[in-house]
């Protein structure tokens, strides 16, 4: 594993923790959260990924800032932020639950993505160390 990899995988156990302890789900997103679901790392990726329900977006930007992360103001307040912790980049996208059991962003550019029920299902699995991670 590079130094960057190891420096997200750092960055992904403490996100987990940190959203933990403020009961706030968030599953592991992107290449990331592939490589979580088969267990193992295949690639280097250029950034980390979690997705939240918007419900959760203030606490969760509040929980990972008093953590020591710093939020960005690089992306639209109502899709997601971006933040920097210990020079590893990580964002938390922001979706709804649907009144059919589906998911979406229904604000901004990725309003047509739809997310089937059971998506952002409660299953958990442990990953490079990281016990309690929704890929």
């Amino acid at each position: 594993m590079d130094d960057r990899s190891r420096a997200q995988l750092q960055v992904i156990r403490a996100v987990v923790d940190v959203l933990g302890m403020a009961a706030v789900p968030a599953w592991l997103f992107g290449g990331w959260g592939l490589d979580a679901r088969i267990g193992r790392i295949t690639r280097e990726y250029g950034d980390v990924e979690f997705c939240v329900e918007r419900v959760h977006a203030n606490r969760s930007k509040t929980a990972v800032v008093r953590a020591g992360a710093t939020a960005l103001a690089t992306q639209p307040p109502t899709e997601s932020c971006e933040f920097i912790w210990n020079e590893v980049e990580f964002s938390t996208a922001y979706f709804d639950r649907r009144t059919d059991g589906g998911f979406r962003q229904p604000d901004g550019r990725w309003s047509d993505w739809l997310f089937p029920p059971d998506s952002f299902s409660k299953e958990t699995v442990s990953f490079e160390g990281t016990p309690k991670c929704w890929p």
